[in-house]
């Protein structure tokens, strides 16, 4: 996710591309863990593309995920979004304190110590100069830093991503606005408009039962509850597409995700 930090304070200063040799080498982090073993809360967050590989290579649903507290739901700049579970370190770490799932580990932690800064045309890497405890870093090349195959590829979704996760911000941003603002214009309805809405949304006989205070409190909350509806609708919406439904191979990731954000695009246009 977005990071607040002033980047000049975080970075050497420079951005990178995936040609580019940058200083992130740990040379397998020998005799290293602290990372992995630090409370990072909910840092670790996992895009579709982790959870395929995570699925895929643990062999576990993203529910099994969930109920061996490996990974958890948090709500993350306003959404829902999946993460390793970080409190006392990471779940997957092992007794000798070595990653268990390293060849599938997430894009984060592949990153690490590197990060990404988004622009217009989609991110930049840049180099984390005070998160890695690990001193003796040698130069390495971006792309094989990282080591996922066809980063082209990934490059790709993880902009598809990024935009996505923007929509869905928007969208629930907007619904919980909608609900708000007409909240607060019950609020200010003169009793007479008050009850000429009654009657315009047909619920005149409510209005004479509960008295026009009554009425006016029903339908502030109706509009705040519904707008909340609404968003955990967005939000399981998600969830159910990008997480839920598990992913047929990694080969075949990036074809089975275009689809199902065309699909899950569709289902949200259509929640209000």
């Amino acid at each position: 996710m977005l990071r607040y930090d002033d980047i000049n304070e975080i970075s050497d200063g420079r951005l990178y591309g995936a040609n580019d040799m940058v200083k992130a080498d740990t040379g397998g982090c020998a005799g290293c863990s602290k990372c992995c073993e630090s409370d990072m809360g909910k840092t670790i967050v996992l895009d579709p593309y982790d959870i395929c590989n995570l699925t895929l290579g643990t062999g576990k649903s993203f529910d099994n995920l969930l109920t061996d507290f490996s990974v958890e739901i948090g709500m993350i700049d306003g959404i829902a979004l999946p993460h390793l579970k970080m409190d006392g370190g990471c779940k997957f770490l092992n007794e000798d304190k070595r990653c268990s799932i390293h060849s599938f580990r997430p894009s984060i932690c592949r990153l690490f110590p590197l990060g990404r800064i988004y622009n217009d045309k989609g991110f930049d890497y840049f180099l984390q100069i005070n998160e890695c405890a690990y001193e003796k870093r040698t130069k390495v090349k971006v792309e094989k830093w990282i080591g996922i195959p066809d980063l082209e590829k990934h490059t790709a979704f993880i902009n598809k991503w990024h935009r996505f996760i923007k929509f869905e911000k928007k969208k629930v941003a907007d619904i919980r606005d909608y609900g708000a603002n007409e909240s607060a214009r019950i609020e200010k309805l003169s009793e007479e408009t008050l009850r000429e809405y009654a009657v315009i949304i047909g619920e005149s006989d409510l209005f004479d039962e509960k008295g026009p205070e009554h009425f006016r409190k029903i339908k502030s909350e109706y509009f705040i509850s519904g707008a909340g509806g609404s968003i955990k609708e967005v939000m399981k919406t998600v969830l159910a597409y990008f997480y839920l439904d598990g992913y047929d191979s990694i080969d075949t990731f990036y074809e089975e995700f275009d689809a199902r954000l065309r699909e899950c695009l569709a289902a949200l246009r259509k929640i209000n």
